[in-house]
């Protein structure tokens, strides 16, 4: 922080936030800048969000309806989720914890098999997932990481910070499933990456 006059203080010094010079690496500005965090799911929400863990919990071998909507079958899977998978709050919503559970590959189901009655829903369809770039840091690159990760781009470090190599295994993987390849991460990437 630097201090500097400010006339709407009466010639007072007041605090303002010190300008990231252009010539800063990419991490040490995406360091400076806020956080991108998943959203916290629950039942009755609906979206890209919703649909993206799905993807997870049929990659883990629960066989749910995949309509991007939380019903009551989708907090029973993720409360058999949080019990088997180990050291989660059983509480039937997706927050923090749960979520790097679900993007990292890591999980081996020991055996069971998960079945709880499909309800037909209609929620509001607006929690996706976000869009990242370069620069974004938090636990949504994190989880972007962790999938690229299981995809084989095993080189790549889990930081939660979207820098040059992130944004070239980005682009690797858009190629590869062929995407636009823009080393962005938006509806079509996460799609791909929930698989």
């Amino acid at each position: 922080m630097s201090a500097m006059t400010n006339i709407e203080t009466n010639g007072q010094a007041t605090a303002t936030a010190t300008a990231i010079p252009t010539s800063a690496p990419v991490e040490s500005a995406a360091l400076q800048s806020r956080a991108i965090d998943l959203p916290v799911l629950q039942l009755g929400l609906a979206g890209e969000a919703v649909r993206f863990a799905q993807q997870r919990l049929m990659a883990n071998g629960y066989r749910i309806g995949f309509n991007g909507q939380f019903g009551p079958q989708m907090k029973a899977a993720i409360e058999h989720f949080q019990a088997n998978y180990g050291g989660l709050r059983v509480d039937g919503i997706i927050g923090e914890n749960t979520w790097r559970a679900l993007c990292d590959q890591e999980y081996t189901r020991l055996g069971w098999t998960f079945s709880f009655p499909l309800k037909n829903t209609k929620y509001p369809y607006n929690v996706n997932m976000p869009e990242l770039y370069q620069g974004s840091v938090g636990d949504a690159v994190e989880c972007l990481q962790l999938r690229l990760y299981d995809n084989g781009f095993f080189w790549l470090y889990i930081d939660g910070i979207f820098g040059e190599k992130t944004r070239d295994a980005v682009k690797a993987f858009q190629a590869r499933e062929g995407l636009n390849i823009d080393g962005v991460v938006g509806k079509d990437t996460w799609r791909k990456l929930g698989e």
